[in-house]
């Protein structure tokens, strides 16, 4: 009985033990799954400063300023802050006037703003550091201007009083923008299916081809806004065939027929845009109403037959950007263009004909596209 009580004792307490063992190896992985939260949530601050002073009498002594604003005329540099972490651009202006309040800074000049890692989510800014020259202290009021040259905040360096806004990098992001694209195309016609096998599949290649288009837009604000602009587009395909024409009295003759296809847009758009917080995606939308241009020439041998025509359509696409500098971006776009063409202009050299098509036979000019893009915005 005593060595079997024995044995439950020494069980009993292995089980508390292992129990109290595997308790710590919890709570050891809590903390680090804490510690690692705390850190990763909280911008890193990283300081380089040669001249230290006492710090200002508030954080809202400290003056914060863009990179394309100017210095005072008493800003004595002292040093260097980077703060890198997920947070917005706010928080982390926010981090970095409370580091420089500290370093007794006065002025701090935001420099750079963005995501420069693979993780879009980490942003880091870098910013200077300036003292105030106190031989300078009762100079006139400064005004503080943004990009677009609106004042945002006026302050005395010889007061104690500032309120200046922070501004952020998108807002430097111009009002005009000037697109060109190029890509696949593709047409979205029906194919009579009671054509032959040969004019089938001469149909067929002319329903893909390839899509270039340029457009200018004016936007009303330099952020996220719309805007008013102008576009013109071009799909071309081509189709090539031996084939053997048969005439009237009997006669034969071979050549190849060489059918080229151009279908082009031109007109006034609507645009809207939004970009990122971070300043480095843009996104648009665009809707365009105005003339589609249909051109059909087939040739065989020297001889030709030009058809034309003309209608009212529209055009829709929606494209993303990715910001390689200030003013240059590089992306994808996706569009689709749509019209019919009522009536046509046939002219084979010798006689030019027009005639209307039945609604069973209008030209259909319907088109989706997948271009890459290049944006210049200022």
């Amino acid at each position: 009985m005593f060595v079997v009580l024995l044995g439950c004792f020494d069980s009993f307490f292995s089980a508390i033990i292992l129990i109290i063992f595997q308790m710590k190896i919890q709570s050891a992985f809590f903390v680090c799954v804490a510690v690692w939260a705390m850190s990763s949530c909280s911008p890193q601050v990283t300081s380089n400063v040669i001249r230290r002073v006492n710090p200002q009498p508030s954080i809202e002594d400290v003056v914060m300023l863009q990179d394309k604003e100017p210095l005072p005329a008493d800003a004595q540099w002292m040093g260097t802050i980077e703060v890198k972490g997920s947070a917005n651009y706010e928080k982390m202006a926010e981090v970095t006037r409370t580091k420089a309040w500290s370093e007794g800074a006065k002025y701090v000049k935001v420099n750079s703003f963005g995501s420069p890692g693979v993780r879009s989510d980490i942003h880091v800014m870098n910013s200077n550091l300036y003292l105030a020259d106190q031989a300078k202290v009762n100079q006139d009021d400064i005004k503080v201007i943004d990009s677009n040259g609106n004042v945002v905040s006026t302050y005395n360096t010889g007061s104690q009083e500032s309120s200046v806004a922070f501004i952020s990098p998108l807002d430097k992001v111009g009002y005009n923008s000037f697109r060109v694209y190029a890509g696949y195309g593709r047409r979205l016609n029906k194919i009579d299916p009671s054509l032959d096998m040969f004019e089938q599949q001469h149909i067929r290649r002319l329903l893909n081809g390839t899509i270039v288009g340029a457009e200018y837009i004016r936007y009303l604000k330099n952020r996220n806004d719309t805007g008013l602009g102008f576009r013109y587009q071009v799909m071309h395909s081509t189709s090539a065939d031996a084939v053997t024409l048969t005439y009237d009295n009997g006669t034969t003759e071979q050549g190849i027929l060489d059918e080229r296809v151009n279908i082009s847009f031109l007109g006034p758009m609507y645009c809207g845009r939004m970009v990122s917080r971070n300043g480095k995606h843009l996104f648009a939308d665009n809707f365009g109403l105005g003339v589609i241009m249909f051109n059909d020439k087939q040739t065989i041998n020297n001889k030709y037959i030009l058809m034309k025509g003309n209608t009212l359509g529209w055009t829709f696409d929606f494209n993303y950007s990715y910001f390689l500098n200030e003013h240059l971006t590089l992306g994808a776009d996706i569009s689709y263009t749509a019209g019919a063409i009522r009536s046509v202009t046939v002219t084979d050299g010798t006689q030019t004909v027009t005639q209307d098509l039945p609604k069973e036979q209008y030209e259909g000019v319907v088109h989706l596209g997948l271009c890459a893009q290049l944006v210049y915005t200022f």
